[in-house]
């Protein structure tokens, strides 16, 4: 894109409302090149309210445009989002949100609030660049649509959901031969029996398309109404799980656990942090989704895609500032996240009650668990928040500390600015990693699949004294049945061993009996009747002695 000179961008005012140095820096630089605008810069929406109360807009420039992110939000229960709050109190000012993929349930919210520019997150600065100056002149630019409702809503009967799966297939596959033979009939030098063979096929693959087409059910006129719960009680029982969890976190974080954690390498005062950030960024992702509660389906869906965008963001924003301390060329956060599908699938993927958790927050859903239900705002349904809510929280810092180890943990700038001392030597931090490597194994191919056939469930909890496990009791029937090779063989084990141990039991108890009576009745008995024959001998040879011994006196005196 060639640079736009002043002359030809309009007599615009822009804000940038951005959390993230790096971006807000990026913006600000290609703007004023490109553009030739001179924006105003803010770290978050409470200093763009801040400014806008006490300091009039320059009315020479006109529009005002502000450029935020959808997540930014404000002190205001009615209109949590700061494009919510400009649209209410500024309705002049035109706004352009940048939406991250946790976020896309904000998009219908923003359309219908009258938000004129919605673009991707990682959208190319040129085309945002452009969107800025078509927006300036009273376009309207949503690049990014609304998530489609599952086909459990728009097809509630089954049988309608399954005929609309196979014809959609079929319509696919079709579409793609129509486009195969089009572009085959497009070539000059085809024989004339051949171009006539292909027509036909077309014509034929057509009329087919046209007929399955009439049988393709047509989703539901009516979807059901969002259920949209209160706002106060959501948001006074999520400060209270913030503030009750910031309390905990106060300790000095020791590992009382029996197996090892990534975040012992850490300092405490990274530590802490860490937790800080995943903290504020679960927080975040939370009021996200409680501006516009999604459906309890939408969450079991999208239920590991939130916590892989939770992982990212409090990836991206907690080592934001060391971004680039290993040298202008290495990337480190980029360098980190080359690690998410190890860490979706040994950390993320086993997180449990993802969706009921975020249902009991959204939409008041009980939280049920081993046949006793909490329901929203007891004491007893906190406590297993606060529980829930932990895990989540230590599951994640460690999946953020893995990659690290994994890729820059012989550093020195990295082992000074994040490890403790002793992690500093070469064969600590090796003797560390390996008894990490071994705890996985013997959760993977041992442990866990036990802990599956024992309906046990092991929590990581933050707590007085440091981090300890909380053990629960649940039904796992679930993935017991998906269980296959070594894990299930183990389970196999286990059952045969409970199965065999009580007759096995009962065996050993007879034959222990029968030893006794053997030893104590018998040899016991025979021993005896030696023994006492044995005195006896001694008593009769003793005495006849003694009776020599007397005869020979009384013979020898005169």
């Amino acid at each position: 894109m060639s640079p736009i000179t002043a002359d030809a961008s309009p007599n615009a005012g822009l804000i940038i409302v951005e959390g993230e140095d790096v971006v807000r820096l990026g913006l600000w630089t290609g703007i004023q090149q490109q553009l030739g605008i001179e924006p105003l810069v803010f770290h978050d929406g409470h200093g763009l309210i801040t400014y806008l109360e006490n300091t009039p807009l320059d009315q020479e420039r006109n529009p005002w445009i502000v450029l935020c992110d959808a997540q930014l939000t404000v002190n205001d229960a009615a209109t949590p989002w700061l494009w919510q709050w400009l649209k209410q109190h500024y309705p002049a000012l035109r706004v352009i949100l940048t939406v991250r993929p946790a976020a896309l349930e904000l998009v219908s919210l923003a359309q219908q609030v009258g938000v004129e520019g919605i673009y991707h997150r990682n959208t190319a600065l040129s085309d945002l660049l452009a969107g800025i100056l078509a927006i300036a002149q009273g376009a309207i630019i949503h690049t990014v649509t609304p998530p489609k409702p599952p086909l459990s809503v728009l097809f509630p009967n089954r049988w309608d959901r399954w005929r609309y799966q196979i014809l959609q297939q079929g319509l696919g596959e079709m579409d793609a031969w129509l486009q195969a033979l089009d572009q085959h009939l497009g070539r000059s030098r085809l024989s004339p029996l051949e171009r006539l063979v292909c027509e036909g096929r077309y014509r034929e693959i057509r009329a087919a398309h046209w007929l399955v087409s009439r049988f393709l059910p047509q989703p539901s006129q009516t979807p059901p109404a969002p259920v949209v719960p209160p706002l106060r009680p959501q948001i006074e029982i999520i400060s209270q799980l913030v503030d009750r969890c910031l309390q905990r976190m106060q300790s000095d974080l020791l590992n009382l656990t029996a197996q090892p954690l990534e975040l012992e390498v850490l300092t405490l005062q990274q530590r802490r942090e860490l937790l800080y950030t995943i903290l504020r960024q679960w927080d975040l992702l939370v009021r996200t989704l409680q501006a516009t509660p999604p459906r309890i389906e939408f969450l079991h869906q999208r239920g590991s895609s939130l916590l892989q965008d939770l992982w990212e963001q409090s990836l991206r924003e907690f080592f934001r500032p060391y971004r680039f301390a290993l040298g202008s060329d290495f990337d480190l956060i980029e360098q980190l996240l080359t690690e998410r599908e190890t860490v979706a699938s040994v950390y993320l993927k086993p997180i449990p009650f993802v969706a009921e958790m975020l249902a009991h927050l959204l939409v008041q859903q009980p939280l049920t668990l081993h046949r006793q239900t909490y329901r929203y705002g007891t004491t007893a349904a906190l406590e297993l928040l606060d529980a829930l809510l932990d895990h989540w929280l230590l599951t994640v810092a460690n999946g953020i500390v893995y990659p690290l180890l994994n890729r820059c943990c012989y550093s020195e700038v990295i082992q000074y600015t994040f490890f403790q001392p002793q992690y500093t030597s070469t064969r600590e931090m090796e003797r560390f990693r390996n008894a990490l490597s071994w705890h996985y194994r013997w959760q993977r191919w041992i442990k866990e699949p036990q802990n599956i056939f024992e309906s046990r469930l092991i929590l990581l909890r933050l707590t007085e004294r440091g981090i300890q496990e909380l053990v629960l009791t649940v039904p796992r029937q679930k993935e017991l049945m998906q269980l296959e090779g070594i894990p299930y063989a183990l389970t196999l084990a286990l059952e045969a061993r409970d199965a065999l141990a009580p007759p096995v039991r009962a065996v050993v108890a007879w034959v222990g009996k029968g030893v006794v009576y053997l030893l104590t009745q018998v040899i016991g008995r025979g021993l005896g009747l030696i023994g006492r024959g044995i005195l006896q001998g001694i008593s009769q040879s003793v005495g006849s002695g003694w009776n020599r011994s007397e005869t020979s006196k009384s013979s020898s005196k005169p």
